[in-house]
């Protein structure tokens, strides 16, 4: 059904952009038939948009519909009722199992534990409170599969974690001018500091007489602070995307260490086997697999600092500041020259000068105590890519530029590169 509906939405799509595309520019058609070709052409291009949104959205049902079967079998609530009760804590195995096409790994849960979500839901109490029909990011929906908020509200709620807040906790929610208000109202003073006025207000005024302090607003309790803490790699995890590294991954490195390891290391490891496993593929190196390496490296180097293995973090950042010098940058380049059959001087138009990163510079320069040219060595023997169009020398020289604070005087070397890139082209 879907595929009929997509196949007849981008047909009428495509004869109404071929009308638009022929009537509108031709100069033998009036005016009305130009708007309605204009119009035409519109509506084939919200056709297209239409089609594809579509699939999308029933991708996205089909990742649920288990769970609505899961709750067929149980005739004592409507259909209805049963989807609004499900939440992550009640899917069983069989849900997850048969939602293996939706996970990045095909033998792990498309989401992750519930000690993973219930950590991230956990901490934005940290911040402030909230109230069971507060709005929540939409990502437990579609990232850890919980479909009923409130249910799950009340569910950490009864584990303890969360607990009525405070009143000097509610207070905290309001705006500056909203607390002066109150105690203009009482004619109570109304300088000071945010902290203050919220001391004065609970010190002069009846706690009844606030409609705010008696909403049910809920803060973490001891419990759930402990939780926290206990898990609180998953909340470093969550807040770096960048390094790429999926829960179940994190989590399968964690389990073989049974605690040896610290947070810091299994990330390490991590990264490091994303980077032996481009070296391993042998790829050519797309833009997008270029900008990923050097993100890796600078990830690295953040985390060998962490761990004050200054080494390694300096080992890290030259292989950045090599690959930029290498000319891989430039690799798809030479696909897209045989590809389309395009001359030299046609594909040098797209050429990128070599560039080193101001952040890898300044961070390389605090690290300068570390440096040995043995670092630089290693770094060159351990290039990963298709190729190096820098020598050794090069990236000596390069190297006390950056201690020099010149790395804008690149552009003796950018020739260097570039000619050796033309001659790769040929």
């Amino acid at each position: 059904m879907k595929n009929i509906i997509k196949i007849t939405s981008l047909s009428f799509a495509f004869i109404f952009i071929v009308i638009g595309i022929i009537v509108i520019p031709s100069k033998d058609v009036d005016s009305y038939t130009r708007k309605v070709s204009i119009r035409l052409f519109l509506v084939g291009l919200v056709l297209i948009f239409f089609s594809l949104n579509l699939h999308k959205k029933l991708y996205y049902l089909k990742r649920f519909k288990p769970i609505i079967d899961n709750y067929k079998a149980d005739k004592s609530e409507s259909l209805e009722q049963q989807f609004q009760n499900a939440t992550i804590s009640n899917l069983n195995d069989k849900t997850f199992s048969d939602m293996d096409d939706f996970s990045p790994y095909r033998n792990d849960p498309p989401f992750p534990n519930s000690d993973f979500i219930k950590t991230i839901f956990l901490h934005m109490f940290e911040k402030h409170p909230y109230k069971e029909d507060d709005a929540f990011p939409k990502y437990f929906n579609y990232e850890y599969g919980i479909i009923n908020m409130p249910r799950y509200f009340n569910e950490i709620k009864d584990e303890g974690l969360i607990t009525l807040s405070p009143p000097e906790e509610i207070l905290g929610l309001m705006k500056v001018s909203e607390l002066k208000d109150i105690l203009s109202e009482r004619t109570l003073k109304k300088s000071g500091k945010k902290s203050e006025l919220i001391e004065r207000i609970l010190s002069h005024i009846d706690a009844d007489e606030l409609p705010i302090i008696n909403e049910h607003y809920f803060s973490l309790s001891p419990t759930g602070k402990k939780y926290i803490e206990t898990h609180h790699d998953y909340i470093i995890l969550k807040q770096h995307s960048e390094w790429g590294i999926g829960f179940w991954e994190y989590q399968n490195e964690k389990d073989k260490t049974n605690g040896t390891k610290s947070f810091n290391e299994i990330i390490l490891s991590l990264l490091n086997t994303k980077i032996l496993e481009m070296k391993k593929a042998k790829f050519g190196m797309s833009p997008f697999e270029y900008s990923e390496l050097h993100n890796l490296y600078i990830n690295a180097y953040q985390l060998f600092l962490d761990e004050e293995c200054y080494i390694d973090a300096l080992k890290a950042l030259f292989k950045n500041v090599l690959l930029s010098l290498s000319g891989c940058k430039n690799n798809y380049l030479i696909g897209y020259k045989k590809d389309l059959k395009l001359k030299n001087q046609e594909v040098m138009l797209n050429y990128s000068p070599i560039k080193i990163d101001s952040y890898v510079a300044a961070s390389i320069c605090e690290l300068r105590e570390y440096y040995n040219e043995n670092i630089l060595s290693d770094v060159y023997k351990e290039f990963i890519g298709p190729y190096n169009l820098c020598t050794y020398e090069m990236l000596r020289e390069v190297t006390a530029l950056i201690f020099n604070s010149s790395i804008l005087e690149l552009s003796k070397y950018d020739k260097i590169i570039r000619d050796l890139f033309i001659k790769k082209l040929k």
